[in-house]
């Protein structure tokens, strides 16, 4: 009887708590104490199909701005453009800040630049742009660096072709175009013509996705480590070994520097893990305490190739498919890519992008269509604020839910259609599109993967007539239930054009 009473007590409280904090916050599905919206969440993506259906539904039935709890967190998602550019923008300061989930501070030794945040955050993003301006990002060098990869993978293309046709898997080419591009920023080598050992840790990193869901990125660790141990410990598992893959060539120079076995100086520096280490080593005979350690190398090297990688990536293998899918905005698209490089006589370069209209339509639908993350990762405010008439109490977790943002038939109109003509007919919308995040926090790598994107897929487009050899999927997301997404492996047959 007495547990009884104290149990009815302690649930009147957390309810009375609960509702006293969501009466401040924009709309939402009515949420328990503790576990939060868990059960309609795993409800409503069972019924919609996915994550990025169920957020559209809850868009649709509590508007643009909503609450979601993700057990007893509260989290604020805004799928409008124009309150985006409101928050993350114009306020941008107070959002400044990224939430890092519990799980990723199980898995991480240091904050890297991806959850890092204030004087860490801003030093280390600061330093890794000017290193990568240093290394051509933003210049004809980088232009001749992204070809450089693409020509010589195309080659092996022509090499195995039989009758004028090659088969290739999407994953393959574009795996390794793009991760040869960001491997020769961060170590200065490019992957060998058959890299198993990368496609094996692909294959593990592809995997651990598919069991990453939201609620694990959200719940608090006791909570995880009672009823997700062993999902939390393989996942671990899994970014150590990614961690070992990426990083032990620095850690290798960086123990070869200590011991003057190798000298480096910013003047003999080929790439950012030769900079880094020469700022560790600067930093450590000063006898100054700063934020470039060995554990934030690691995390620097770990965050910057999964980012620059995965999600170029996966927005090319998305592309590729739907231009397969619609080979009449293939043909069209051709078409204006010949009359610009003059029948194909010569590639397409980032210096004739305002001679390319409608290629860039297409690429603004092909982001739209990949929206790289099906649930996005959130930002904290440090002082009270407001969203659309709603008073935030700060440490609220809110984020611009891009993936809901960019199925918004408010702003794209029968959104699930690959239509680039829309670009077309409202010349402002192409700046709602925002695969990068928007605000301070948005992707450092913006310049480096728009180049990579509008160089790779028109200058195949114009060597290459492409078809699938195979079925396509008719989902383009693979994993819909995680949090991030996993694109389709498909078969291309490249047949080579005559010019």
């Amino acid at each position: 009887m007495i547990l009884q009473i104290i149990f009815t007590i302690l649930f009147v409280w957390l309810f009375g708590r609960q509702f006293q904090k969501a009466s401040r916050l924009p709309p939402g599905p009515f949420a328990l104490p503790l576990i939060g919206n868990v059960p309609q969440i795993l409800y409503y993506a069972w019924k919609t199909g996915g994550i990025v259906p169920m957020l559209s539904q809850f868009r649709k039935k509590y508007g643009n701005v909503f609450t979601v709890w993700l057990g007893p967190l509260p989290t604020v998602s805004i799928a409008d453009f124009d309150v985006a550019h409101e928050v993350m923008v114009k306020n941008g300061g107070k959002y400044a800040d990224r939430f890092t989930p519990p799980t990723f501070n199980y898995f991480k030794e240091a904050g890297g630049i991806f959850l890092s945040n204030g004087i860490e955050w801003s030093e280390q993003r600061r330093f890794t742009l000017q290193v990568f301006r240093n290394l051509g990002m933003g210049k004809d060098a980088f232009e001749e660096r992204i070809m450089d990869e693409l020509n010589y993978r195309l080659a092996i293309i022509d090499k195995t072709a039989v009758d004028g046709v090659s088969v290739m898997k999407n994953s393959v080419l574009f795996d390794v175009t793009v991760g040869s591009i960001i491997n020769r920023m961060l170590f200065n080598w490019r992957f060998a013509d058959d890299p198993e050992d990368f496609y094996k840790l692909k294959r593990t990193l592809d995997k651990s996705l598919e069991v990453f869901t939201p609620i694990e990125l959200m719940l608090p660790m006791w909570m995880i480590k009672m009823f997700f141990k062993s999902r939390l410990e393989a996942n671990r598992k899994i970014f150590d070994e990614v961690k070992d893959y990426v990083a032990k060539e620095a850690m290798e120079r960086l123990t070869k520097a200590r011991r003057d076995e190798l000298v480096l100086t910013e003047e003999s520096a080929q790439d950012f893990t030769d900079m880094f280490i020469v700022r560790i080593l600067n930093d450590e005979k000063k006898g100054i305490k700063s934020t470039f350690t060995e554990e934030n190398l690691r995390e620097m090297l770990v965050d910057l190739w999964q980012t620059g990688q995965e999600t170029t990536t996966l927005t090319l293998n998305s592309g590729f498919v739907n231009l397969m899918k619609h080979p009449e905005i293939a043909d069209r698209l051709r078409k204006e890519l010949m009359e610009v490089t003059d029948q194909g006589s010569r590639p397409l370069s980032l210096k004739d992008r305002l001679k390319t209209p409608y290629y860039n339509a297409v690429l603004n639908e092909i982001q739209r269509h990949a929206s790289i993350l099906n649930v996005n990762f959130w930002r904290i405010n440090h002082e009270r604020t407001e969203i659309v008439g709603h008073t935030v109490d700060a440490g609220a977790i809110i984020c611009a839910q891009l993936s809901a943002l960019h199925t918004n038939d408010e702003l794209f109109k029968d959104h699930e259609k690959f239509n680039p003509d829309r670009f077309l007919e409202d010349a402002t919308l192409g700046n709602k599109v925002i695969p990068f995040g928007i605000g301070k926090r948005s992707c450092l790598g913006e310049g480096m993967a728009k180049a990579e994107l509008y160089l790779i897929i028109v200058n195949i487009l114009l060597r290459y007539d492409i078809k699938p050899h195979g079925e396509l999927p008719d989902n383009m997301d693979k994993l819909p239930f995680s949090a991030a997404k996993v694109s389709p492996k498909v078969d291309i047959e490249f047949r080579k054009l005559s010019c």
